[in-house]
């Protein structure tokens, strides 16, 4: 996987996990996506860097 599909697939898992949560407790979901989708793009970022570290330490 790409560095790029990685990011997007941990922000939008993590916008989708904070919306739900914002639902289910009967809050306003905008601040919690915005959150969750922060978090969720530097959780990709992190994973990004260590896969690619990874790859390149196999070469």
């Amino acid at each position: 996987m790409t560095e790029k599909t990685l990011v997007s697939t941990f922000t939008l898992i993590g916008s989708l996990a904070s919306y739900y949560y914002g639902k289910t407790h009967e809050k306003d979901v905008v601040p919690y996506v915005m959150i969750g989708g922060f978090i969720g793009a530097w959780v990709g970022e992190i994973i990004s860097k260590a896969v690619i570290k990874k790859d390149d330490e196999e070469k």
